[in-house]
């Protein structure tokens, strides 16, 4: 869109829906800018996933090997006990340490890593600074987290413009906004960007704007390579997220069925092979080079493991333990939604709503269902897109009376969520074990000593 469309589109908005999405978009920087602020003090990388998911950009850009212990050695983002902990895991046959993790979140911080580490170049030409190329200092860091902040401003515009495929401008706006700061969202795409979870829900998106624009011009490629770009950054970022390859070939086998021109699907399909190949194929040969395998199942070496015959799935979704509907209730307004959604308009609603079913039971198998130290049932990331959908679509059809309801609590849960970040972001309430409503609602008058 160009910026005059842009301003058009929302001076047609509401008072009302241009009051939220300013006060979600103060409520990000508020968020984010800490993180920034507390970074000369502290890595912002820090934790296992956060480090883990980097090592795999700092060990290629600062030690070109792929071989972690020189980069968890000099590291400052595990704690002395954990950095040891790590060091001492058994080697891979390739003589090397693993990293359970996919490389897709190391893979989008690339340009933000280049842009810094030319900052860092040219400081130290100039005489500026003496910082080191290490990949760990404070401007990296800064750029790493700016960058991967306005990612996730690029994740929801594509977000917005997916659900327009069946929602009017003030419903899909809403659903965007309000969902995102119902949900776990809120947390990794402010306050922990060095988690995969915001990566994942931008490659969802961009998977589903692409299918969109192919739907509206089936003769045409590159959406459909657009799609599959946007699956392969997902499945190379959380591995879990292949889940969602449903919905490119159901989209796909549709486009087969109702279409008589087999050189249109075929260039469609080679357009998705096209923009997934390369993405799996780079996490591959990650894995050749520190297993020593082509193909592994990375978390198989700590014994973790799938229930598939005893999925948890009333805990995944309902449990204190970071239940999906437990810590975030809104989202059980837009799997309502959702389900509307699907049954009405069928097709790529339809298949986004079996992938979130899909998703539901594929998390609830995973040995650890609640997922750790985490901010409600983050493992769900790409799914919040159709939630947001869910809503739009709900807030649309429903009555005036109705609607205005929905809003209000929808605006009184949002609030909520950011007095329980806040408690969760200073520890007042566990990060890895159940926090009862009651607990919550006991630890909110902490925030005012």
């Amino acid at each position: 869109m160009s910026p005059a469309a842009i301003r058009a589109a929302w001076r047609s908005l509401s008072r009302k829906a241009r009051a939220v999405v300013a006060i979600c978009g103060v409520v990000a920087v508020i968020l984010f800018a800490p993180q920034l602020a507390e970074i000369p003090q502290r890595s912002a990388l820090r934790g296992s996933d956060n480090t883990f998911n980097y090592l795999w950009l700092r060990s290629l850009m600062v030690g070109g090997d792929w071989d972690f212990r020189d980069d968890l050695a000099v590291c400052d983002t595990l704690t002395p006990e954990y950095r040891e902990a790590s060091l001492a895991l058994p080697l891979t046959p390739a003589g090397r340490l693993p990293n359970k993790y996919g490389i897709g979140w190391a893979l989008v911080s690339l340009p933000f890593y280049l842009v810094a580490d030319g900052v860092v170049a040219t400081g130290r030409v100039l005489g500026v600074w003496t910082l080191a190329r290490d990949g760990y200092n404070p401007v990296y860091q800064i750029s790493l987290q700016t960058g991967h902040f306005l990612l996730a401003g690029v994740a929801l515009a594509l977000a917005y413009r997916v659900i327009r495929r069946w929602c009017a401008r003030e419903p899909a706006v809403m659903g965007v906004a309000l969902i995102w700061a119902a949900s776990p969202l809120l947390y990794y795409q402010t306050s922990n960007l060095s988690m995969s979870h915001g990566v994942a829900f931008f490659a969802i998106t961009l998977c589903l704007y692409g299918l969109v624009r192919a739907e509206e011009s089936f003769d045409a490629t590159w959406p459909w390579w657009l799609a599959g770009m946007g699956l392969g950054l997902a499945v190379i970022t959380r591995f879990q997220t292949a889940v969602y390859g449903l919905i490119p070939l159901w989209v796909l086998v549709d486009f087969a069925r109702k279409s008589r021109d087999a050189m249109a699907v075929g260039r469609a399909t080679l357009g998705l092979v096209a923009g997934a190949a390369p993405l799996i194929a780079l996490q591959l040969f990650a894995w050749k080079i520190v297993y020593g395998s082509w193909l592994v199942f990375s978390y198989g070496a700590d014994g973790e493991r799938f229930a598939w015959l005893h999925p948890e799935v009333v805990r995944v979704l309902f449990s204190p333990n970071h239940g999906l509907f437990y810590w975030h209730p809104l989202l059980a307004a837009g799997a309502a939604g959702l389900a509307i959604l699907a049954w009405h308009k069928r097709g790529l609603a339809l298949a986004g709503g079996v992938a979130f079913v899909a998703m539901i039971f594929v998390n609830a198998a995973w040995w650890c269902w609640w997922f750790g130290a985490s901010f409600g049932g983050r493992a769900f990331d790409g799914a919040f897109l159709f939630l947001m959908a869910g809503w739009a679509y709900l807030y649309g059809r429903l009555p005036a009376r109705w609607s205005r309801m929905l809003f209000a609590g929808s605006v009184a849960l949002a609030g909520w969520n950011c007095l329980l970040l806040v408690l969760y972001r200073l520890a007042v309430i566990p990060r890895n074990g159940p926090v009862s409503y009651e607990e919550m609602a006991h630890a909110l008058p902490l925030l005012f000593r």
